[in-house]
């Protein structure tokens, strides 16, 4: 698999999930490929909540500066891949974005292009904890994205294990 352009980590809000899984790929890949976010629904300039940042905290990462940004054709440009968190954000993906012609695929099912279609069932979701609302929901969502990330470095890092 050819080395990608930005790696685009959404999720719905841009606020948990998808700054967190960003930050961490970021760190663990540095730099190579480059990491960004954003949001099927997110409200621009929101700062990541508190829980997430108390995440990236022990883990060493810092989210203070990170603002949400919605998804949109510009936030595609020069993107190799998109990483959603859930088979539903996948299908309104696709449905908002029909002609993209980048690579798309889902952090719970590492290393599968879904770009062309595929069946997203057998993916690992990762649940979105705004609305649990609980420190223990944060810190499971946490280490379930930092473990995925790990799993996505051999696809993403050609010539690197995980």
């Amino acid at each position: 698999m050819d080395a990608p352009g930005t790696v685009l980590f959404v999720c719905s809000g841009n606020t948990c999930r998808s700054p967190l899984a960003a930050a961490l790929a970021a760190a663990r890949w540095q730099g190579e490929p480059a990491c960004a976010s954003a949001g099927l629904d997110a409200s621009p300039g929101c700062p990541a909540t508190a829980e997430s940042c108390d995440q990236a905290r022990e883990r060493g990462l810092d989210l203070a500066r990170h603002r949400s940004r919605p998804l949109d054709s510009a936030v595609l440009e020069g993107t190799g891949w998109v990483l959603l968190m859930t088979p539903g954000q996948l299908a309104r993906f696709r449905s908002r974005f029909p002609g993209y012609a980048g690579r798309v695929g889902l952090l719970g099912l590492p290393g599968i292009d879904l770009a062309a279609g595929g069946d997203a069932a057998a993916a690992e979701t990762v649940d979105d904890p705004y609305r649990a609302g609980t420190s223990l929901a944060y810190a499971r969502m946490a280490d379930q994205v930092d473990r995925l990330v790990e799993a996505w470095t051999a696809h993403l890092q050609p010539g690197r294990t995980p």
